[in-house]
């Protein structure tokens, strides 16, 4: 089976959708599949070990013309760059689908709503439409593509997981509480120091826990938002409690993980949220929200799965800090079980792979 993903880049600020899509491509031809990533826009080379054949910034008629593809599997949605290629794809009778990667989700489609709206009423719904399926992370993704009237087969896998080839804990003085993810207002990281605030002023013993986050920052908004945490945890007192890391690249990323002993991501939506399974790896209990799809947390006792805000945030991390270090160990030991068994790329293959059977019939 030859596969073409097409995406709009790879750069690695772009976050889980560059990271994930370059990860099925290395599974498939791990698999013995001929699989093929192009980026429409020029841009980093690609960086997960096992992208062989890969594609930047060229005509999609000629790479459609050199592969031959079975079928096109696209990664995003609203760019006008994906949807000429989706045009061509119909105009050429070959079988696309389409990954949105959390981008039809509520809170996503209230941001910018009117360009939204109006790109679906150009375009975008027309080539979900048509699609020969569509790509969910989860099954609550799956289901809001439902709620939005489209009716066609659904893939439901997760996100596989890069994992370093070495990976050993690192003693440290003080505690660690982990964000890893940008710096934007829908992952919750002022709702996260006002939590701490709020624990500290019940006189949960903080003080020898810190704060590390690690954040990309691509836009206005994002360094606006920065400002506003920082500003914050100045007004709070906390200065000394906040590392603010900013962007690490692999290697320093998985030492922060290493070094970490609580992993939290407040946010207010994620179609799956690649973060969480990289720190239940890394052995880490979890703190989340339920803007994500992670209740294995609870079945499998390896973190918090909370409503959004500050207050159930305040709740969990009092219960997490004030936990036995050797239970955190545990869950962090169960985590670490539950991503082996349910998100390594071998597992999220085959389930990707069915459902291209199903689309092509085969």
């Amino acid at each position: 089976m030859r596969v073409l993903h097409v995406i709009s880049d790879i750069s690695r600020a772009s976050g889980g959708p560059s990271r994930s899509a370059q990860g099925l491509v290395a599974g498939l031809n791990a698999a013995g599949f001929e699989a093929w990533l192009m980026a429409l826009h020029r841009g980093d080379q690609p960086w997960v070990d096992g992208v062989t054949r890969f594609v930047n910034a060229s005509p999609f008629e000629n790479i459609l013309l050199q592969v031959r593809p079975q079928i096109v599997h696209m990664h995003g949605i609203w760019d006008f760059s994906l949807h000429r290629c989706v045009v061509v794809c119909r105009r050429c009778d070959i079988p696309y689908v389409i990954a949105p990667r959390g981008m039809l989700e509520p809170w996503s489609l209230q941001q910018k709503w009117l360009k939204k709206r109006l790109a679906r009423w150009l375009y975008q719904d027309v080539d979900l439409k048509y699609a020969a399926a569509l790509h969910a992370t989860a099954e609550s993704e799956a289901e809001q593509f439902r709620r939005l009237g489209f009716k066609n087969p659904v893939i439901v896998s997760p996100n596989g997981v890069n994992v370093p080839k070495s990976f050993e804990r690192i003693a440290h003085q003080n505690k660690h509480i982990l964000f890893v993810s940008r710096m934007h207002p829908k992952k919750g990281v002022l709702e996260l120091v006002e939590a701490y605030s709020a624990c500290s002023k019940r006189s949960i013993r903080l003080k020898d826990w810190l704060v590390e986050l690690v954040y990309t920052t691509n836009s206005g908004l994002e360094l606006e938002y920065e400002a506003k945490v920082k500003s914050r945890v100045h007004e709070l007192g906390l200065d000394d409690k906040f590392i603010f890391t900013g962007a690490l690249d692999d290697v320093a990323k998985w030492q922060a993980y290493a070094s970490a002993d609580l992993f939290v991501l407040p946010t207010y939506s994620e179609n799956f949220g690649i973060v969480v399974a990289e720190a239940l790896w890394a052995g880490l209990p979890v703190i989340t929200t339920k803007g994500t799809p992670w209740c294995d947390l609870e079945s499998a006792k390896c973190g918090k799965w909370i409503d959004v805000g500050i207050e159930p945030l305040a709740e969990a991390l009092k219960e997490m800090i004030m936990m036995p270090d050797e239970e955190r160990k545990h869950m962090g030991d169960r985590g670490r079980n539950l991503v082996e068994d349910k998100y390594t790329w071998r597992a999220v293959i085959k389930a990707v792979v069915k459902g291209y059977e199903r689309v092509l019939d085969v």
